[in-house]
């Protein structure tokens, strides 16, 4: 039987050297509870807190992802359950999406609510119990019911959210659904998402397409590495995840610190497919229109407010060392620039989706031919020149896309922090005089952020 073959399946539970045997792993296969090895305890039936979770020491520390672009293909899954089994790891599938929320009520008073048809953008992170128990902690798992969702601290203090309040949230078949917020925990905690939901929850909005396999508790690092590698998944069209790897580079913030940097905005999927954003933060984050970035390499684009000086500090800096041949500007003023309102998939009557990152105006495209999406390698990473630009743009705040699981090496992304100073093994241009990391983990704590824009990217 084929992991990702049914929609049906909430999650596969794989544990070796365990006592449950065939008849659990069908069950599991099928979404029927299972009990935890050893114990009487059930994953199923999540109980209602009444206190502010907290860590709990047997959270696993060794977790790992797994996925591919766009929705996850079964043999990237079938692989994945074949490594959790050669390295005694535990395993789960689990979701994600961009779901519109159109209110936040306590009681019958709103906290927050958009203009009529406009809706606020969700990153939204979908687990089962067994596996949020696992990384995050029993308690955390305990607080997910079909009507409840966990809230991170970033997203309820953009809005005043806080636990007991209510969310109207756009199913895929554009009703309002109702969740309540049964707790507002730490980012890091809950992996940097906005909103984490149970599998059973995320059917009620019709989110059901596996996204990733979530692997923990492998027998040993060195175990788990080598199964990734004996089942064909250290592939340039898989990207691993690893709770111990290294601060990546070319890593992108997720959609709560965006909002941070560069506001919140509210959103309208048109008749046609097309997004509106609300007239107010397009006014207060862009410009009219297009706009000279440097004299020297002329870029012209429409760059939200906030990213514009790094932008043209990076390109003074590019221009200064002489390397301006690098950067192909007629693609920049023809097709590339920064905003671009659009999902990258949408669903009927919904705005159930993954956000494009250009819809903040927080990244610019250039050497759309050359270093085209997908085109491996791109041309920044082989003419002369080209990834000491790279590097650069990394030192201004920006990650660049030619790391990216589908090789994207046009866009160069805002992230608010400087990225030349980490030493990980980059497929392409490679920081060359970063700081020795070697004992840094990135843990679990980002792991989700990237969730509700486009999957694949990071």
């Amino acid at each position: 039987m084929s992991v990702a073959s049914s929609r049906t399946v909430q999650f596969w539970l794989v544990r070796p050297r365990s006592a449950l045997g065939l008849a659990a792993l069908l069950a599991a296969a099928i979404g029927l509870p299972v009990a935890a090895a050893g114990t009487n305890e059930s994953f199923d039936g999540p109980a209602v807190a009444t206190a502010q979770a907290q860590r709990i020491a047997s959270a696993a520390t060794d977790v790992v992802s797994i996925y591919n672009s766009s929705e996850l293909r079964a043999d990237v899954a079938d692989a994945a359950v074949a490594a959790a089994r050669q390295a005694g790891a535990s395993i789960a599938f689990g979701r994600s999406a961009s779901v519109g929320m159109i209110a936040v009520y306590r009681g019958s008073t709103p906290v927050q609510l958009p203009a009529a048809g406009f809706s606020y953008p969700m990153g939204t992170t979908v687990l089962p119990p067994e596996a949020v128990g696992a990384t995050m902690g029993r308690d955390v798992s305990a607080l997910l019911a079909p009507d409840t969702v966990v809230m991170g601290a970033t997203t309820a203090g953009l809005r005043g959210a806080k636990a007991g309040d209510v969310l109207q949230l756009v199913s895929g078949g554009g009703g309002v659904v109702l969740f309540r917020i049964a707790a507002v925990l730490p980012d890091d905690r809950i992996g940097g998402t906005e909103l984490l939901m149970s599998t059973q929850a995320a059917d009620r909005l019709g989110i059901t397409e596996l996204r990733r396999a979530l692997l923990w508790n492998p027998s040993s690092r060195d175990a788990m590495n080598a199964a990734l590698a004996d089942n064909g998944l250290v592939s340039t069209s898989v990207r691993i995840r690893r709770s111990w790897d290294p601060p990546d580079p070319d890593d992108t913030i997720g959609m709560a610190r965006t909002k941070v940097l560069l506001g919140e905005f509210t959103y309208r999927v048109n008749a046609n497919g097309s997004v509106s954003q609300d007239d107010a933060w397009v006014a207060a984050s862009l410009p009219a229109g297009r706009v000279l970035l440097d004299a020297s390499i002329p870029i012209r684009a429409r760059c939200h407010n906030v990213i514009e000086p790094a932008l043209r500090a990076a390109l003074a800096e590019v221009a200064a060392a002489g390397l301006g041949g690098t950067i192909d500007v007629s693609d920049a003023n023809t097709g590339g620039g920064c905003h671009l309102a659009r999902f990258n998939r949408l669903t009927p009557d919904s705005s159930l989706g993954f956000l494009s990152r250009h819809s903040w105006g927080m990244a610019l495209d250039t050497n759309t031919r050359g270093s085209c999406q997908g085109c491996a390698p791109p041309n920044f990473a082989t003419r002369p020149g080209g990834c000491t630009t790279v590097q650069i743009f990394r030192r201004h705040g920006f990650a660049w896309g030619g790391n990216f699981l589908t090789p994207d090496g046009m866009h160069f992304e805002y992230v608010g922090e400087r990225r030349d100073l980490q030493a990980y093994p980059s497929r392409f241009c490679p920081n060359t005089a970063a700081l020795a990391l070697t004992d840094v983990e990135s843990g679990i704590d980002t792991f989700f952020a990237g969730d509700g824009m486009i999957v694949g990217e990071r």
